[in-house]
């Protein structure tokens, strides 16, 4: 540590205080490092380090067995705390959400705030009402130590655990009748486990040669970082990063066609993925299907390793569709979407100012119109006649909605009428086809099981 004098020692303790409230953690810490008086005043100062902690909901170190708010900070929340939020896959056509919360672990923890990941799935099954909600799988835990494991030496270790809990029956799952939540317990033993990854942007981009030559195309995921749905202010886990995950090797067989590889795309940016444990060790741990495969145009991407993406997590209420002051802006944000024999899939809904649109971006789909792709647009300078059932007139536009063969092949638009059913309903028309019903997205929930 430098022991010659600092430009920030004789500064009064408030007006330290002001500059640190412009400043990084990191720059925080090389600041204090300057002068060991600084360091051991500083180090484990509370009103420097709470606002960090603060910016994830956590104003109080009680519910941390009491460690400081550097420790909170430096050993979860730094690397991370990037995690939190809803995240999508590239896997091709269907796409996938996991999504990470800070959640009381009344389970292990006695009550104390662990980063939990769900895995979402998406129900084919028909049925009322639809669009369904999706299921939630919990997987993976980023916390402290758990209390009964807890040693001096260990204390203030943040361990990555892959434990399943669910309120539906995974199959695997041995829960020899006792109601859900169900849950196993995975990843203590010596054994092979998955793994969290942080993987560095890159040009490469999945194709897929000879499947019966039939064409295929997916579109690029994302496009570009300034597309609607892309969170590029969250930012990745501050792990090491590496390159595109590598295709898991398999035997070519006749009923597994198909040469998956990577080519030269545009742009990706940070995206974080899960791999399985490794093939050479043996493991006891269970994952959830974090694939959505559904469909055997679907199978020969089960040899990748999904790449998952920050998505914009917009929540808002609704506004009165019929009222003056009603806002396109009001839609923004994730919505479930009735896709008939595909089932429920989700979108994110963009306002585009200048284009005085409504565009519909499919976050998860489906092999005729797969992730990534707009599946709908209102045109909102073109109103529509639409009543309903009793005659009232209701917010309507002129619109477009994609269409595709099996493998996103000759997509098309054809006409469509989008209707503003309620605060959280949208019901779009499809020339001569069909009507789907769209509902937005609430997250209000607790962990999954409890």
């Amino acid at each position: 540590m430098a022991t010659a004098a600092s430009p920030f020692l004789d500064l009064p303790y408030d007006v330290l205080q002001c500059v640190f409230a412009h400043i990084s953690a990191v720059d925080i810490l090389s600041v204090i490092s300057t002068s060991k008086r600084l360091y051991y005043t500083l180090m484990d100062d509370n009103a420097t380090w709470r606002r960090f902690c603060a910016a994830y909901g956590v104003t109080d170190t009680s519910v941390f067995l009491g460690r400081s708010f550097r420790l909170i900070y430096g050993r979860l929340f730094h690397r991370y705390g990037h995690l939190l939020g809803l995240w999508c896959s590239d896997y091709p056509f269907k796409g996938n959400i996991i999504e990470f919360r800070l959640l009381p672990d009344h389970w292990l923890r006695m009550g104390e705030p662990t980063i939990v990941g769900d895995v979402w799935k998406f129900s084919t099954e028909a049925g009322n009402p639809r669009p369904h909600y999706p299921t939630y799988t919990e997987f993976i835990q980023i916390g402290f130590t758990p209390r009964k494991k807890i040693t001096q030496k260990t204390a203030n270790d943040v361990h990555v655990s892959w434990h399943l809990r669910s309120d539906c029956d995974l199959g695997f799952l041995v829960h020899n009748g006792i109601p859900p939540p169900w849950v196993r317990m995975d990843g203590d033993r010596r054994m092979g486990t998955p793994s969290l990854r942080v993987i560095a942007p890159s040009k490469m981009t999945l194709e897929l040669a000879d499947f019966f030559r039939h064409p295929l195309h997916s579109p690029e995921f994302p496009e570009s970082t300034s597309t609607p749905w892309y969170d590029a202010k969250r930012g990745v886990p501050r792990l090491r990063q590496e390159g595109p995950p590598p295709i898991i090797p398999t035997q070519r067989r006749w009923f597994y066609p198909g040469d998956v590889h990577y080519v030269e795309g545009t742009p990706k940016p940070a995206s974080i993925a899960i791999f399985p444990p490794p093939s050479d060790e043996p493991s006891e741990v269970h994952l959830p299907d974090l694939h959505n495969t559904m469909h055997p145009l679907s199978s020969p991407y089960s040899v990748i390793v999904p790449r998952y993406y920050p998505l914009r997590t917009v929540m808002q209420e609704g506004e009165d569709p019929a009222s003056q002051n009603w806002r396109p802006e009001s839609l923004v944000g994730l919505w479930l979407g009735d896709y008939g024999p595909h089932g429920t899939e989700c979108l994110f809904l963009e306002h585009n100012v200048a284009d005085s649109m409504i565009r519909a971006w499919k976050i998860t789909g489906d092999v005729n119109v797969p992730r990534g792709a707009c599946t709908w647009h209102a045109f909102l300078q073109q109103e529509a006649h639409w009543t309903d059932s009793s005659g009232l007139g209701m917010r309507a536009y002129m619109g477009e909605g994609r269409i595709a063969r099996h493998g996103f092949i000759e997509s098309s638009l054809i006409s469509a009428r989008v209707i503003i059913n309620g605060k959280d309903e949208i019901m779009v028309a499809w020339d001569l086809l069909f009507t789907a019903k769209f509902i937005r997205y609430k997250t209000a929930r607790g962990r999954t099981g409890d």
